[in-house]
């Protein structure tokens, strides 16, 4: 069943066009992530499926008597709105039903008086179509089913009579969960639905969707998230939408699948560019032989003339096209020994805590806000002082930090290079290399760090990193204010790095990817997990850890077979070279044949003029008809290509 199509949207804000043509289907049970650069039209996409905005151009259409449960990026309550008055708004929609089968229901009992059949049929009719809508919708128990929600999302009795002005952003991201949900749509629009909350709200809001039955669309730059409740990812990208195909792990699976697309694409240009210049190199050389081989040259020409240029692909603007070096290379030993570290604020966040850290290995410090995961790594880094215990660095490990305010750490009017220059002994000239590889160069490298946006002073911060050189990275949050594509470019850097890593982050697709081993604070107490950062996420679901989910590098490792459609290319090419090397022998044929003609000594040897005739009638017959099949072949190919 389709709950939702749409087909040739179109967006502009101003002059500037945000998508066009934009078509898709949201069929039954479907998980759909939507994903794209800032700015790209991931939530004005939205909006116009919610029926909010109206599109330029385009068609949107509901599946019969269908509802759609929409919940905005940043939803604003009305001025003094309590969470209950919230939550009520969201059972209008059902209580209107309710009134229809009250309705109904009388309207039956009263042509049953009239003993009235014809009437009471259709009576009849209607409601089992009103009841249906009814319970499909919620039913019976409204006040039951709010206040189950809400003890779901970690809100108490008493919350329903408190303003939603007084809460703070990740308990207006829940209330607006629970408002949506209990408005029991048949499919669900929703944008950002993480933002704000802790990892066990998400961690169940990942367990309802995957769950529920009904069909999702949602916007997240949560890539675990995506990975675990959806199988399909819909990208905006250059003003298009595409489609990827379904897949277990979908975000892992999108990023590979476009990686092939990105590469068959750089393929396919250096290919049509290569055979642009060799028909070019064979008309020039037709050229030469003078002007009887102006019909060759013209239909040639004229051949060139039908094909598409070659266009490059565009390059990813967010590639970082810089590496994080350590001053050695080795990764034996110990970089980092804790030995009975104890530290509180108040209440105790850790003791005893007694860990190695060898070279090259790569961990991960989780657990919720205020566990004391920050404090660690400025315990490590040398900036607090642990209660108890100590910290030894292996012998003549550098050490660089990475704070989750890295920003914060600029001096206001300093310039970007004065920046780089000020965290490690590096000349001018490195300076600029560096921030020009993350896509800083030129004069913006001279601007004061203030002018910059949070993302571009993050990647300031990332420069002064890589100046440092440094054995040991202690990362902070350090894809915060960071988009997926710059994140994605940022773990790409991250993961060629031979030196040691502790890193702290809510962004669990980064952990996944660059980290081997887990240490988990929580409660004042700590543990290691050595099966990676899937294995520490089943445990906390309460699940058997298992190494079946596939990281990106696993997944990248396995080729899909060649699709039909790669299979017909390759032949369709193979006989357009075949044909092309019988139509270049044939001509020659001719040329020599063309040649023998023009000389005066022919003529007297009749015989002979006769058989050259015959042979040059047929050669062009043969040229004629196998030129045919070339452009017939060249036809297919480009067709093809269009599809």
């Amino acid at each position: 069943m389709e709950w939702l199509r749409f087909t040739g949207l179109d967006k502009h804000y101003g002059g500037r066009r945000i998508f066009s043509g934009a078509s898709g289907v949201l069929r039954d049970k479907e998980k759909i992530a939507l994903v794209g650069d800032n700015g790209a039209g991931k939530s004005s996409l939205l909006r116009l499926l919610a029926r909010i905005d109206r599109p330029e151009q385009g068609e949107i259409g509901y599946a019969r008597g269908a509802r759609a449960g929409y919940l905005a990026q940043a939803e604003e309550a009305a001025s003094g709105a309590t969470l209950h008055g919230l939550l009520d708004a969201a059972f209008a929609h059902i209580r209107s039903d309710e009134r229809r089968v009250r309705e109904l229901e009388e309207a039956i009992s009263a042509s049953a008086e009239r003993a009235d059949a014809a009437v009471q049929d259709e009576l009849f009719r209607k409601y089992a179509v009103a009841r249906e809508t009814f319970e499909r919708h919620g039913g019976e128990g409204l006040e039951r089913h709010m206040r189950a929600m809400l003890k779901a999302l970690g809100f108490e009795a008493a919350d329903l009579r408190r303003p939603i002005a007084e809460f703070s952003g990740g308990q207006r991201t829940r209330a607006s969960i629970a408002r949506v949900l209990l408005e029991e749509p048949d499919f669900l629009l929703l944008d950002e639905p993480t933002n704000h909350l802790d990892i066990q709200t998400v961690r169940w809001l990942e367990d309802l969707i995957i769950a529920d039955p009904r069909s999702f669309l949602l916007v997240s730059h949560d890539r675990y998230f995506i990975d675990r409740v959806a199988d399909t990812v819909w990208e905006i990208e250059g003003g298009g939408l595409h489609v990827y195909k379904p897949a277990r792990n979908a975000y892992t699976a999108y990023v590979c699948e476009k990686q092939e697309r990105v590469e068959q694409s750089q393929r396919d240009f250096a290919k049509a560019s290569a055979e642009e210049k060799r028909r070019r190199a064979v008309i020039a050389e037709l050229r030469t032989h003078g002007s009887h081989n102006y019909v060759q040259v013209h239909s040639r020409e004229k051949l060139l003339a039908r094909v598409e240029p070659a266009v490059q692909p565009k390059q990813s603007k967010h590639t970082f096209n810089v590496a994080l070096t350590a001053a050695r290379k080795s990764t034996r030993g110990i970089a980092i020994a804790m030995d009975g570290l104890a530290k509180s604020y108040g209440a105790k966040l850790f003791c005893d805590l007694s860990l190695d850290v060898a070279r090259g290995e790569r961990m991960a410090v989780v657990g919720p806000n205020g566990s004391g995961k920050s404090t660690l790594l400025k315990i490590v880094a040398g900036l607090v002082a642990p209660d108890a215990g100590s910290v030894r660095l292996g012998s003549g490990l550098k050490v660089a930090y990475f704070s989750q305010d890295a920003e914060a750490e600029l001096r206001a009017g300093v310039s970007a290079v004065g920046g780089v220059m000020e965290a490690a002994p590096v000349t001018p000239q490195r300076a600029r290399a560096l921030l020009g590889r993350l896509g800083l160069g030129g004069d913006s490298a001279d601007k004061p760090v203030e002018s910059f946006s949070g993302g571009e002073r993050r990647r300031i911060m990332l420069a002064r990193l890589m100046a440092q050189d440094a054995d040991c990275l202690l990362l902070d949050e350090p894809t915060n204010d960071l988009d997926i594509a710059s994140r994605e470019a940022l773990e790409s850097v991250l993961n060629e790095y031979e030196g040691a890593m502790l890193a702290v982050s809510h962004d669990r697709y980064l952990l996944r990817r660059l980290t081997q081993r887990v240490l988990s604070l929580a409660d004042g107490a700590w543990s290691v997990l050595s099966g990676g950062y899937d294995d520490y996420e089943r445990r906390e679901r309460g699940e058997t850890p298992s190494n079946a989910v596939a990281t990106p590098e696993r997944k990248a490792a396995r080729k899909p077979s060649p699709p039909a459609r790669e299979k017909q290319q390759a032949r369709l090419e193979r006989d357009l070279a075949e044909l092309e090397a019988d139509v270049a022998a044939l001509d020659a044929r001719r040329l020599e044949l063309e040649y023998e003609f023009a000389n005066p000594g022919l003529y007297g040897d009749k015989q002979r003029v006769a058989v050259l005739k015959s042979e040059l009638d047929d050669v062009t017959q043969r040229f004629n008809v196998q030129m045919e099949a070339w452009e017939s072949a060249l036809e297919a190919l480009e067709t093809l290509a269009e599809r």
